[in-house]
């Protein structure tokens, strides 16, 4: 198993998350389902400012899914 987090920034037109419900929703929510199969906790982030602060205050951020 990994240790870390995965920090996933979808930066889009209209911000999405995985309980959005659209197709890009749902396929950062496969995504972040496998990621947290393997161990990872994942971190949503979906503006660029949250994203620079997580990857600026945890230090266990392991990646970052950028789309």
């Amino acid at each position: 198993m990994a240790d870390g987090t995965v920090l996933v920034a979808v930066a889009v037109a209209v911000a999405e998350r995985p309980e959005d419900g659209s197709a890009t929703a749902g396929q950062m929510a496969r995504i972040a389902e496998a990621l947290r199969a393997r161990g990872l906790r994942v971190r949503w982030a979906v503006r660029a400012t949250d994203a620079e602060a997580v990857l600026r205050t945890e230090a266990g951020v392991a990646a970052a899914v950028v789309a």
